[in-house]
């Protein structure tokens, strides 16, 4: 103290600040040897020269102002995520590559998927108590206008409650109440979502608000829902509310007519025969309970496997030291969320959860790069011998993450699905190992992401093709689910369609099609027409 005072005197500035002091003090740590004070001692946020650029940058955000407040915001937040709350050993683990948090400024603050029961919300009215005296409190539901009202108001709201995506069951069930003037209804729906896509997004992704539509249930709700969904879709570039369409007990064939439509319009539609989410993450508790899913983490198997000397046995201990350290940040990431929506930060999931003594909350690990690892850095032969090593792996990890949360009390699953950080570990691999020895072992740009179909292929796949069984075997491992993508080539029309998810709901248990859907970025104009220029602005700005 008196060192660093001293130096204030001497330099005689003409601002004395808390930050310069700060400053002067983490200074003489390190000049005594004192690293770890001087780490806990640090300051978060922002040098002038980087505020300035991103004020100068502002062109590229999307919502203006609050994107500016949440990027900064984040930013606080990741570095104190990085610094302070994780353990040592795991953020170097993620600045280094071996693993991957996604969103670390919402990491200790926000569930990435939350699943909700839409009618037990809205059938009472919104109750947020004592939180958000600014919104409208709509108390009982009565008219169609009522209901618009209500819906659209729990989108926006909802969404800010969760980082990635809210899937939302009983929807089917909460209009059927209001089935006297269908045309009616459709309207109402298609303004209720119109009004709630103005609501804040925290990153360029926005959260997801997903309905989940059961086939076989009221069939003019469902026809009348997926009516609106297409005037919705149609209308908004990109959509933020998105369909899981559930064909486990009717028919693809009544409804299959307007969804590729939907599809051909860029709607977010996944179909499965159980209850998931939109990057295939399942939730094993029924409709009617609230589920909070804690994932955004991924793990990096090709670079395990590069530094396991191709012996598959000490590859799979390496991946179960790694995962021990990773459960154990994610226990602690568990009860800071809880915490603040006991605090009421999150008061429709809390006021839900009856302040989380009513919910189920699953930690979520997401393998990337599997196939990558075992069949080109492993070098083992994709034939059965290959393939039994490859689900041995699979194995290993939910055994581990299994055995891991019965000792600390917690719900532990394994995913395969797609994620952004794929890029990042392909570019940090190719700077470690070379990038001659990545562009041998991936097919494209990015590691291995869940399973991936071809439309064109389909056509010729039955339930016992190799592709399909290897799907449904990788499925019934896993305990938190599996992302099938359905890639269909651009421009394929609406009958084509068709006929390929038909096929696809005849084979698999669920898949997402996948269409890249042209849009002008200068006027938001979507059409197929859309190639090198836009017919309206005449910009050449299509993405």
């Amino acid at each position: 103290t008196e060192e660093a005072e001293n130096r204030i005197y001497k330099y005689q500035t003409t601002y004395l600040t808390g930050s310069l002091i700060r400053e002067l003090v983490n200074s003489v740590l390190l000049e005594h040897g004192h690293e770890d004070y001087r780490h806990k001692l640090a300051r978060v946020g922002l040098p002038i020269f980087e505020v300035q650029e991103m004020i100068s940058n502002a062109k590229n955000v999307d919502d203006g102002v609050e994107s500016l407040l949440s990027n900064a915001g984040q930013i606080v937040f990741s570095e104190h995520l990085l610094t302070s709350t994780l353990p040592k050993d795991v953020a170097d683990s993620h600045l280094s590559g071996d693993i991957h948090i996604k969103y670390p400024g919402l990491w200790s603050l926000l569930p990435d998927t939350i699943f909700m029961n839409v009618k037990e919300l809205v059938e009472d009215g919104i109750n947020l108590k004592g939180k958000s005296l600014d919104v409208t409190r709509i108390t009982s539901i009565k008219t169609l206008n009522n209901l618009s009202s209500v819906l659209s108001m729990l989108i926006s709201l909802i969404s800010k409650e969760a980082s990635q995506e809210v899937v939302l069951d009983g929807i089917v069930e909460l209009l059927s109440k209001h089935s006297k003037n269908l045309s009616e209804l459709e309207s109402k729906i298609i303004d209720a979502f119109a009004t709630s896509s103005t609501s804040l997004k925290y990153n360029k992704t926005p959260t997801i608000v997903s309905f989940r539509i059961p086939l076989g249930t009221d069939q003019k709700i469902v026809k009348t829902l997926l009516s609106a969904y297409r005037t919705y879709v149609k209308l908004t570039p990109i959509p933020k509310i998105a369909l899981i369409i559930d064909y486990a007990k009717g028919r693809i064939t009544d409804v299959s007519d307007v969804l590729s439509e939907i599809i051909t319009l860029g709607g977010n539609i996944i179909f499965a025969k159980h209850r998931i989410s939109q990057k295939g993450i399942i939730s094993p508790s029924n409709a009617n309970s609230t589920t909070i899913h804690l994932g955004s983490l991924s793990i990096n198997l090709p670079r395990l496997a590069f530094e396991s000397n191709k012996d598959e046995t000490y590859f799979r201990a390496r991946l179960a030291l790694l995962m021990k350290p990773t459960i154990a940040s994610m226990d602690l990431r568990k009860k800071d969320i809880s915490a603040l929506i006991r605090l009421g930060t999150n008061p429709i999931l809390a006021n839900n959860t009856q302040y989380m003594q009513r919910s189920s909350v699953y930690l979520e690990i997401n393998l990337i790069g599997l196939r990558d690892a075992v069949y080109g850095i492993l070098e083992l032969d994709d034939n059965k011998g290959g393939k039994e090593i490859y689900y041995k792996i699979i194995e290993t990890a939910v055994d581990v993450v299994v055995k891991k949360g019965k000792e600390i009390g917690a719900n532990v699953i394994i995913n395969m699905t797609d994620s952004e950080s794929s890029k990042r570990f392909v570019t940090l691999d190719g700077n470690k190992y070379g990038k001659d020895s990545i562009l041998k072992i991936i097919d494209g740009e990015d590691y291995s992401q869940g399973i991936i179909l071809d439309a064109d292929t389909i056509k010729n796949l039955t339930t016992k093709s190799p592709e399909i069984s290897e799907c449904n075997k990788i499925a019934t491992i896993l305990n938190g689910g599996l992302l099938v993508q359905l890639r269909i080539p651009n421009g394929t029309k609406a009958p084509e369609i068709k006929k390929i998810i038909e096929k696809a709901c005849r084979i698999t248990n669920s898949f997402k099609p996948i269409m890249k859907v042209p849009i002008c970025g200068n006027c938001g104009l979507k059409d197929e027409k859309l190639v090198d220029k836009c017919p309206d602005c005449k910009s050449p700005y299509v993405i």
